[in-house]
């Protein structure tokens, strides 16, 4: 598995896959926002990277993150795997390849996300790497908090 670049081969591939139970992508779905959204939002807003996650040549899930330039923090602000590839433990792996990203980055002391608070699951999962509650809620989700 590993982090790849959004590029004219795979971005059309990234953009339909969906965490929609039904396999149709849409512009918010239950607990992420579309890749496609995220895609643009690189785009016009500065500081984000994205990019794909690959599995045997396969794009399988996407990641937003980088360097909020409103609030001054490193954050994922996106994680998704398609919802045929949920449940094989990829999450675990795909959030060490970004941490490990994101502590190449300059200045980068703490990473920030959030999570709708019913996302039991992921609450889980990002807990298991040591985020932690802030005990805010950013735009209805609960946020979280790495200490590096």
């Amino acid at each position: 598995m590993k982090l790849v670049e959004i590029n004219k081969d795979n971005w059309l591939k990234t953009v339909l896959l969906t965490t929609n139970e039904d396999g149709k992508a849409t512009v918010v779905e239950k607990f992420v926002a579309s890749n496609a959204l995220s895609i643009v939002q690189s785009i016009y807003e500065t500081g984000w990277n994205v990019r794909g996650i690959e599995l045997d040549d396969k794009i399988i899930g996407f990641t937003m993150y980088g360097l909020d330039e409103d609030t001054k923090n490193y954050w994922i602000c996106r994680l998704m795997i398609d919802y045929t590839q949920q449940g094989k433990g990829y999450g675990r792996k795909v959030i060490q390849l970004i941490l490990d990203e994101m502590k190449q980055l300059h200045d980068c002391k703490s990473i920030y996300l959030s999570t709708e608070p019913d996302n039991e699951v992921a609450i889980k999962l990002y807990e298991s790497f040591g985020f932690q509650k802030t005990g805010k809620m950013n735009e209805g989700e609960a946020e979280f908090v790495l200490k590096l």
